[in-house]
């Protein structure tokens, strides 16, 4: 006889009934409907004519749920706070002592790569979190100290720690953890790098102002005509919420910002601020949509939970990494500027 455990094995037929089982196990048979928890705990027995005697309702009713912020999609206040306090900070440190700008790249950066790195290991893979971590402040700092060179040689560097990293684990998916790496590497570290180069400019931390600003300007421009004239999303697929209005707004927001800072903060012709304010939401925007596919393709809504009412730290870079290098080019460019 074959015992109804749910299993292929062949098992020893049940006792007889009223006799000891001899080995200690009777059959089992599966019941089709589902198991309720244990009640031999509860205050009262379950019935089903009673669902407050059922313990289970009371499991369900103690979990929270999520709270419903309606078409602004964030909690406003917090996120308001938030973005005002960081947004302070780097301002003055940028102004007053643009060195200082320095740790607070180094310190987004490391929380940044942590936070990103977590997220690809939920692919299955496991990406080097501290030689990743470590080779970004390396490259932060050797940018600021040696420029474009030492960038190029401590990147290749960290490239070759990460695989020699992963090659003495002897992990299973090599190939596949060194990519990710790699990706977090490029993606967070690199890119931070062009931001770092351009404070070494002469007025370049004027020139990371007017960066910053047309970028925060882009998102919040995007937010508001998108929360009230958004109908025609960009991708859907992607990011639902991202629509065609959200962009105009980005652009007519951050060609202002950007027009006022060129002509107050650096004397440029004022026509190059309507160059930045067309760009850099174009790129922006990308970052936005990139970060939004992992984020989908990952299962998650946020990448972490440090700051309030805006998600993690890389939910807040998405729009700046990327558009670093083509605000670097922008500068390099326009006249008035490097």
């Amino acid at each position: 006889m074959i015992a109804l455990t749910g299993s292929d094995s062949p098992a020893a037929d049940p006792a007889p009934l009223g006799e000891p089982d001899p080995s200690g196990e009777a059959a089992r048979v599966e019941s089709p409907f589902p198991r309720r928890r244990d009640l031999r705990n509860s205050d009262k027995p379950y019935s089903p004519d009673d669902p407050e005697s059922d313990p289970t309702a009371e499991a369900a009713e103690a979990e929270p749920e999520p709270k419903d912020y309606g078409r602004a999609g964030r909690n406003l206040p917090a996120a308001i706070g938030m973005g005002l306090l960081i947004g302070g900070v780097v301002l003055a440190s940028l102004v007053f002592l643009p060195i200082s700008f320095l740790f607070i790249i180094l310190i987004g950066i490391v929380a940044a790569m942590w936070e990103l790195a977590n997220a690809l290991s939920r692919s299955g893979s496991l990406v080097s979190r501290v030689p990743t971590m470590v080779s970004a402040a390396c490259m932060v700092v050797a940018t600021y100290i040696g420029g474009r060179e030492a960038l190029w040689v401590t990147f290749a560097a960290s490239a070759g720690a990460v695989m020699l990293f992963t090659m003495v684990e002897r992990r299973k998916n090599a190939v596949k953890d060194v990519s990710l790496s790699l990706f977090a590497l490029t993606y967070v570290g690199l890119m931070a790098c062009f931001i770092v180069y351009l404070l070494t400019q002469p007025d370049g931390n004027y020139y990371i102002i007017i960066f910053l600003s047309a970028v925060v300007a882009s998102d919040t421009g995007g937010y508001v005509f998108g929360v009230l004239w958004g109908k025609h999303p960009i991708a859907p697929r992607i990011s639902p919420k991202k629509s065609w209005e959200g962009y105009l707004g980005s652009t007519v927001f951050a060609a202002i910002v950007a027009t006022i800072l060129a002509v107050t903060v650096v004397d440029a012709p004022w026509w190059t601020g309507l160059v930045i304010g067309a760009v850099i939401p174009a790129f922006a925007t990308l970052g936005d949509f990139s970060e939004s596919m992992i984020k989908r393709d990952l299962e998650l809504k946020d990448m972490g939970t440090l700051l309030p009412g805006h998600g993690g730290v890389m939910d807040r870079l998405d729009s700046i990494l990327p558009t670093a290098p083509v605000a670097l080019v922008l500068f390099s460019v326009l006249p008035g500027y490097l």
